[in-house]
């Protein structure tokens, strides 16, 4: 089932037996370490604040400016009615641009709303997505792990071979950050808010990325681990060229988990020893890539022009994996790990 992402850096994550981070069984998404930030929804600075910006947001009536105002109004206490996460998703699926990031948001319309929403997905937003987006292994891996979870095997296998025929891996990361820190960009944010969020010394581009890319963890994302279950032994035949298939595209999708895991899976599917070597390269150099961007959001929090340069490559737009490795090229960090650096 779809779970919500987890921000943290896989600095500090344990490794599965798959060689997957730990919270990759579940969902995805590296972002900065702040998920502090989200047990203090009741302060009222942050509430104040939020408010505020949703009020500005409400006026708007673009669908991904409205979504992404949906995903911020989530887990905020006491909004009136017409700044509600429901009244602002409504809003967006009836706006005339409205597209498969809108429907990515709709998802989770389901169970209880709040900052740990149930783990469900809204059947009507992943038929939605079916229709409009029919070329995203995304969509059809929450469509597998949907019919496994009820145990309809025929329409899981339907969705692992539509899932293997796609053209891309897209969890719409980037457009729904970039949406979400637009929000939360409307208003300066006061002082105190950026010390609570960013720390002493800290800074109001740093403040606003975490607060956005903290509420972004919460958007559903399919789970890596009925993927890999179904790919431990897939055989010689149809099963093993799907899997490696959806390997390829999880390896070129928009988040780095979505890139871990397919490595991973390239790894245990390729068919010689050259092969598992170049995916295994590619593992640990993302490994270091991560652990490197974490670094460097933590350095943003008392540097205004990396914070600034970090929120900048969100709103230029991009992936989760393009801004990551964007701000490292930009710093100065290779891609590739020394030869001694252990992981």
């Amino acid at each position: 089932m779809a779970r919500p992402s987890r921000i943290v850096p896989l600095l500090f994550c344990v490794l599965s037996p798959w060689g997957l981070p730990a919270h990759a069984w579940a969902a995805s998404s590296i972002a900065a370490p702040v998920a502090a930030a989200a047990p203090t929804r009741t302060r009222s600075a942050l509430a104040q604040f939020e408010h505020d910006v949703l009020s500005i947001a409400a006026l708007r009536g673009e669908a991904d400016r409205l979504a992404g105002a949906a995903v911020l109004a989530r887990a905020v206490p006491g909004l009136p009615p017409v700044l509600t996460y429901k009244a602002f998703l409504k809003r967006a699926l009836a706006a005339p641009d409205a597209g498969p990031a809108v429907q990515w948001v709709a998802l989770g319309r389901c169970g209880t709303v709040g900052p740990q929403p149930e783990d469900c997905i809204d059947r009507a937003a992943l038929h939605r997505l079916e229709a409009l987006a029919p070329h995203n292994a995304a969509v059809w891996l929450l469509a597998f792990d949907h019919a496994r979870q009820h145990g309809d095997d025929r329409a899981a296998r339907a969705a692992l071979a539509r899932a293997a025929r796609s053209s891309e891996f897209s969890t719409y990361y980037g457009t729904l950050l970039k949406s979400v820190l637009q929000t939360a960009r409307a208003l300066p944010m006061p002082p105190a808010l950026v010390r609570q969020l960013a720390g002493i010394g800290g800074n109001a581009y740093a403040a606003t990325y975490m607060l956005a890319a903290g509420n972004v963890m919460y958007l559903p994302s399919p789970a890596m681990a009925p993927v890999f279950e179904t790919c431990r032994n897939p055989g010689t035949g149809i099963r093993r060229a799907q899997c490696r298939r959806i390997a390829h595209l999880l390896a070129w999708g928009d988040t780095v988990i979505a890139r871990a895991a397919g490595l991973a899976l390239q790894q245990r599917l390729a068919a010689d020893a050259a092969a598992r070597a170049r995916a295994a390269a590619a593992r640990r150099a993302l490994t270091w890539q991560t652990q490197q961007f974490a670094v460097l959001v933590l350095k943003a929090r008392g540097d205004d022009a990396l914070a600034g340069r970090l929120v900048q490559l969100v709103l230029e737009g991009g992936t989760e994996n393009s801004i990551q490795a964007a701000l490292l090229r930009e710093a100065g960090i290779a891609l590739t790990p020394p030869a001694d650096w252990k992981d």
